[in-house]
């Protein structure tokens, strides 16, 4: 084939379609299949709560998403010596109870930079420890761009949460409020939630202006950041993909579960995983 001509002619003769089904489609989503996503995940650890880094960390990374590039925010007031390359600090003084868990939106705000490199978001409490394997496929819902996990006195039926409007907010005056005729069949714990990014910022924003102009109504919240997120995930509840409560199986009610353990919310005395 000596022109250009030539080489038109000639290219006539592929059948493009099949082509482009049979090589390109296919390689496409291998692609995709073996990109590795990156996932920033949030620990906030002032005062003694940094001790439980160490673990929390060593643990997030043995059995948590073990085909994702992981980079761990630290928000402290303590210092980090001999961290990973993936551990970035961020100065975080120790607020007074609740502020330090309400401005907790406020707080994770700081590293938007930070988080905008990833593909995910997760917010995991200190107190709380991943103690078996959870892969990606199994954790995050690729439609749904939120998620929170269901509290797991919530799901056993414990009080309050056996009639309305069990640890809902339903003060009028508060940005978390909810009514009787709102959807509380599940209620979602503060420990475990987050997000795709960037949307994962209209959660974060959206809660900081709340819980901001709350405080300036001198409001607070009866479970302060939980209170206002249960208050979102109601009104976007189709794009909650919500967690079981496996995801934040408590310590101290291990006796009353009727599931396994994937995360394990740590007993503030004598936990056994905390040594």
């Amino acid at each position: 084939m000596k022109n250009r001509d030539e080489i038109l002619e000639y290219s006539k003769k592929f059948d493009w379609t099949n082509v482009i089904q049979n090589y390109f489609i296919s390689n496409i989503e291998k692609m995709i299949k073996n990109k590795k996503n990156k996932v920033a995940i949030c620990f906030i650890g002032t005062s003694k709560y940094l001790n439980f880094l160490p673990n929390y960390y060593e643990n997030i990374e043995k059995y948590f998403l073990p085909n994702s590039e992981k980079t761990f925010l630290v928000f402290t007031d303590g210092e980090l010596d001999g961290m990973p390359d993936n551990v970035v600090r961020y100065q975080q003084d120790h607020l007074e109870w609740p502020f330090i868990t309400l401005k907790r939106f406020e707080i994770i705000n700081r590293a938007r930079q930070e988080i905008m490199k990833n593909d995910w978001f997760v917010f995991i409490d200190a107190d709380a420890l991943v103690t078996s394997d959870i892969t990606e496929e199994e954790f995050f819902h690729l439609n749904k761009p939120f998620f929170g996990v269901h509290h797991p006195c919530h799901f056993l039926g414990m009080q309050p949460h056996g009639k309305f409007p069990g640890a809902f907010e339903t003060n009028p005056k508060c940005r978390a409020s909810i009514t009787e005729d709102a959807d509380v069949s599940t209620y979602w714990q503060g420990c475990l939630w987050g997000g795709k990014v960037p949307y994962v910022f209209e959660l974060i924003d959206e809660l900081q202006n709340r819980t901001n102009d709350d405080l300036k109504d001198d409001i607070i919240a009866i479970w302060h950041d939980e209170s206002h997120l249960n208050k979102f995930f109601i009104e976007n509840k189709e794009r909650v993909h919500t967690l079981p409560s496996s995801y934040a199986y408590p310590e101290d009610f291990s006796s009353q579960c009727n599931f396994e353990s994937k995360i394990v919310h740590l007993s503030k005395d004598n936990s056994k995983y905390q040594k």
